[in-house]
């Protein structure tokens, strides 16, 4: 896979790193040095900070992905089109801000009492929307020049080292909470600035427009491609970040507090995931631009093994070690066991269905995924609006699995009727086996009475058996190929 392979591997090694300091953020630093509330703050200035980012893109990161192929030329500087991504952005950003001053009162209003802490600090969000916004810009564009790997590295490491540090001097007393949120605000803001310098060190600050490049059938269809573009992720954002709002808005700050550090761990499943998709929805894009769809199919049944194998692995890992995880949080975050469950089986699923959308959206079939998240749009608001008066945050999280659940399936059908595209085979079935001889291994085996070495002894027995099953059973051949290649180096070491 050459490329993809290279730089989802990086990517993929920095978001684990990456992860494990979100995990001693999560587990260790925020349950215990703050309340339930003040996570919550975090989680919604961040989850609709992200959606107005979203908003305010107007499409734009589906148009770099699909379309930068054609203008793809650094010695003319790529035709301009960074200046373009940066112009469409600041109007994007301007509507979204003035759509905020209309609404402000009714957020106010409608949180005054269940979350009176945003309403403290909700002259933060229009900031971290800015540069959230403009990290996505240049990240993007980064990984159309093929260069994803910095992206990661400032976002899933450098970020979270930085709020592990604005942490600890809060744990420490150096600094009141006002000056945390600030601090945080920053070093979540930080990344957008790396990313700017770097294309300008790059060389691939190129803000000058060029006229006269795109044809006029060129113009025509990314104008079309824009606005499905600007619909699609609209409304894919809001399916991504309405669940902290439905929560917030239906069980108040406190509740959603819970739910983001419970949400936490479904989201380690997808970083192999994110990490593949950074680059290949280049690859995808250009090899449409060519007519190579066997390189497509390979591509997307590699993908569905590779990550069903490793997302299999991770929700063992976590759901054999709930009970120790729940002992290392705060009491009051028992609640969010169930959330954990359910968040981590859905992503588990969406791992499983490869890359699915990135080949959707980057091929003629773009107009059915638009119509895909709308539907996906539909069942997560209405199954929150059922299911949180009921079951409370679980409900949530409930409602999340069953949308990705349903998403997945369409866009499964899809690529099986439009392009005969079915990725699963003997393996899947082999993999789903070793997942359930696996989990019931680590589920009987006694505690220790020690929940560090407990999770250690539990994981590392799951993890060699999980191993050694993969190997005898041939049923994941690219992790196979990679396992065996690099095995005698590690036991030389």
């Amino acid at each position: 896979m050459g490329i993809i392979e290279k730089q989802a591997t990086k990517n993929m090694i920095i978001s684990y790193l990456g992860a494990g300091l979100g995990a001693i953020t999560t587990l260790v630093l925020l349950p215990h040095l703050l309340t339930t509330s003040e996570n919550g703050l975090i989680g919604i200035l961040i989850s609709v900070s992200s959606l107005l980012a979203q908003i305010a893109n107007l499409g734009f990161s589906t148009i770099t992905t699909r379309f930068f192929p054609y203008f793809r030329n650094k010695d003319k500087g790529h035709h301009g089109f960074l200046f373009y991504a940066i112009i469409v952005s600041l109007i994007g950003f301007v509507l979204c801000y003035i759509i905020f001053l209309t609404l402000k009162s009714y957020i106010i209003s409608s949180n005054i009492e269940k979350s009176k802490l945003l309403v403290d600090y909700l002259f933060y969000l229009m900031p971290l929307t800015f540069f959230t916004l403009f990290f996505t810009v240049f990240d993007t564009y980064l990984r159309a020049t093929y260069n994803s790997v910095i992206g990661s590295l400032t976002k899933e490491f450098f970020q979270r080292l930085a709020i592990i540090l604005m942490l600890a001097a809060y744990g420490f007393n150096w600094v009141s909470f006002p000056l945390f949120i600030f601090g945080y605000i920053a070093v979540t803001a930080a990344p957008t600035l790396v990313l700017m310098f770097y294309i300008i060190k790059q060389d691939e600050w190129h803000i000058k427009p060029v006229r006269g490049f795109v044809s006029k059938e060129l113009r025509n269809e990314i104008v079309r491609i824009s606005l499905y573009s600007i619909f699609s992720g609209v409304t894919g954002a809001i399916v991504l970040y309405i669940d902290t709002i439905m929560v917030n808005q239906m069980l108040g700050i406190s509740e959603t507090g819970v739910y983001r550090i419970a949400f936490f761990f479904g989201t380690i499943i997808l970083i192999p995931a994110r990490s593949l998709y950074r680059i290949a929805s280049n690859i995808v894009a250009d090899a449409f631009k060519n007519d190579r769809l066997n390189e497509i199919r390979s591509l997307y049944i590699k993908s569905c093994n590779t990550q069903l194998t490793i997302g299999l692995l991770l929700f063992i890992g976590i759901w054999i070690n709930i009970d120790n995880i729940l002992r290392i949080l705060p009491a009051e975050y028992e609640s969010g066991k169930m959330v954990i469950l359910f968040i981590s089986a859905g992503y588990t699923i969406e791992m499983g269905t490869g890359i699915n959308q990135v080949i959707i959206g980057n091929s003629k079939l773009y107009k059915y995924d638009a119509f895909f998240v709308l539907i996906m749009l539909g069942v997560i608001i209405l199954s929150n609006y059922l299911l949180i008066p009921s079951f409370g945050i679980t409900g949530s999280a409930i409602a999340t699995a069953i949308t990705g659940l349903t998403g997945n399936f369409l866009r499964y059908l899809l690529l099986y009727k439009k392009y005969d595209m079915q990725p699963y085979n003997n393996n899947s079935l082999k993999l789903l086996v070793i997942g359930l001889i696996t989990f019931l291994t680590g589920y009987f085996i006694p505690y220790l009475h020690n929940v560090y070495l407990d999770i250690s002894v539990r994981s590392g027995i799951v993890s060699l058996m999980f191993l050694l099953l993969l190997l005898k059973w041939e049923a994941s051949p690219e992790l196979n190929q990679k396992i065996r290649k690099n095995l005698p180096l590690l036991l030389k070491k």
